[in-house]
């Protein structure tokens, strides 16, 4: 396995990686409604890129784009979005990063049978463009941007129907399917064998989870930018919080037992992710995080 961690798009980001010991960055280069830019910002950056991989010896492990909004709402391909995902794809082989994280919107003006048929649709077309380069495709099982193939009862339908597909499966996000004691288990037992990548993101919560409705106001308040002073925006709830890995619930052995159940020896990328951890106590975090994570982790070649 590799361990590395999401970054800052930016040549720094490499030499931070290289401190801290990681393999790999990952970057996400999101649709821009969702904190990222148009693809023409980054393309030219390509060869600064490129030039402090080979300065430090750290790779491009993954590159995203949450939150991608491709479907239209009478169910075509929004074609300047996926011109926007092959430009993606397109940078990820010029770095020589081998997985492409994919999200796919639901559009709310279909039915649930023709959102999955839009979809199976153009995940055929990103996994077929990104196959020239022998680049694996994971769709994500983060809810942002309305992303909604994330959870069995959308696996056992969409990846039968698009050959190469795999899963980017971070344990967190089961927590909103399975209360304060998530569904990651039972998601690792029944689909490890489909994960193409995996995020390390930690978790503590009690009760059901609020991301749902936190992801409901946001969308909201987007479209009606006067309700943003009435309606509560913060992602942050005193039930929940995402605490560096090994200081949380998820019991990461069992976990890393399943990867291993199902020769996982793919990317493992950290994801620091709470409001409560920044600064100094941030940075400990993340060192503490990268020392319990690699002492579960195994080189199967070896």
């Amino acid at each position: 396995m590799k361990l590395g961690m999401i970054m800052p798009f930016s040549a720094d980001s490499f030499e931070k990686a290289k401190e801290l010991g990681l393999d790999f960055v990952e970057f996400d280069l999101n649709h821009p409604n969702y904190w990222g830019v148009n693809m023409d910002s980054i393309l030219p950056q390509t060869g600064e890129i490129k030039a402090a991989m080979e300065r430090t010896g750290v790779a491009v492990g993954g590159v995203g784009r949450w939150g991608s909004q491709i479907i239209a709402a009478d169910g075509s391909i929004i074609e300047h979005e996926l011109d926007e995902v092959k430009k993606a794809i397109d940078f990820a082989a010029s770095v020589g990063c081998e997985n492409y994280l994919v999200s796919c919107n639901y559009a709310p003006e279909l039915t649930y049978y023709k959102n999955l048929t839009a979809s199976i649709n153009v995940l055929n077309k990103i996994v077929e463009y990104a196959k020239k380069y022998g680049i694996t495709v994971s769709i994500v099982n983060c809810m942002m941007g309305n992303n909604y193939i994330r959870t069995p009862e959308q696996w056992k339908i969409v990846l039968d129907e698009v050959p190469g597909l795999k899963i980017k499966y971070d344990p967190s996000h089961s927590f909103v399917h399975g209360g304060d004691r998530g569904a990651y288990m039972e998601e690792g037992m029944m689909w490890g064998d489909r994960f193409g990548y995996v995020h390390i993101k930690g978790v503590i919560q009690y009760g059901d989870s609020e991301e749902v409705e936190s992801w409901d106001r946001f969308e909201l308040i987007k479209k009606h930018p006067e309700l943003k002073d009435v309606l509560p925006q913060s992602f942050s709830h005193k039930s929940y919080d995402n605490p560096p890995a090994g200081l949380d619930s998820i019991n990461w052995r069992a976990f890393f037992g399943v990867l291993y159940k199902y020769g996982f020896d793919g990317c493992c990328s950290i994801e620091p992710h709470s409001a409560s951890w920044y600064g100094e106590k941030g940075d400990w975090g993340v060192k503490y995080t990268i020392k319990y994570i690699r002492s579960l982790m195994m080189d199967l070649n070896a």
